[in-house]
């Protein structure tokens, strides 16, 4: 009978009902003024993370590894990138965020400047040059516009009422950029660059896309899954 309290008491302890830094303003739930005003700040102020919400780090934001698959336009390759840093959300402006009350959050933002190092190994042709390298990759976006769409659900744990994210998406536009990988040969980096449009058109703009979001959802969803609605947001 006692290692069965024993383990109750433990899944308690794991289980508490944690809520936001003080000096976070708590909006309610459709006052989209007050909620851009609070999440700019937690921008300024928390972008290295927030322990006891499980708010990781969103700037550098950290990803170990993932596949990569490009089999049209300009790039045709395969390969994984791995120990990839992003840094620049402290500096974006959050311009709307909305539809928590609606179970589908929007959020409209723009950051000056991202950056992406990490490192990749991969084979394939670009721009028609047969290609095959490992080492450390760059990618630099500039004027990034973005909106993100997370659908919501709710559910009860423990008498308390959460959210999850049940998935997202992500439409952007990037004025320009520029990339460089080490390993590669200085002509086809030239190359990429100068046409960096193109291959963001019809590239890296699915790749951010259909990857990024997975990681900026998951992210949100550890958040949501810690807090309470009620903790979220004024009553």
């Amino acid at each position: 009978m006692f290692t069965v309290l024993k383990f109750l008491f433990i899944v308690s302890i794991c289980d508490l009902i944690s809520s936001l830094p003080n000096d976070i303003e708590k909006c309610r739930i459709n006052d989209e003024k007050c909620l851009v005003r609070s999440s700019n700040l937690v921008l300024r102020k928390y972008y290295g993370g927030i322990t006891e919400i499980d708010l990781q780090s969103l700037d550098p934001f950290v990803v170990d590894k993932f596949k990569v698959l490009h089999d049209y336009g300009v790039i045709q390759a395969n390969g994984t990138v791995y120990n990839i840093k992003l840094r620049g959300l402290r500096t974006a402006t959050i311009e709307r965020i909305f539809g928590f009350d609606k179970n589908l959050l929007e959020i409209h933002f723009k950051v000056p400047e991202f950056h992406f190092k990490g490192f990749y190994s991969a084979s394939g042709v670009v721009f028609g040059f047969p290609s095959k390298s490992d080492g450390i990759f760059t990618l630099n976006f500039y004027d990034f516009v973005g909106k993100l769409k997370v659908k919501l659900e709710r559910y009860t744990r423990n008498n308390k009422q959460y959210f999850r994210t049940t998935g997202s998406d992500i439409s952007s536009t990037v004025r320009t950029g520029d990339m460089d990988a080490t390993t590669l040969s200085r002509p086809v980096v030239w190359l990429l660059n100068q046409g960096f449009d193109v291959v963001l058109g019809s590239s890296l703009k699915s790749y951010v896309g259909d990857v990024w979001t997975q990681f900026y959802e998951k992210k949100i969803n550890n958040v949501l899954n810690k807090v309470p609605i009620e903790e979220l947001f004024l009553v």
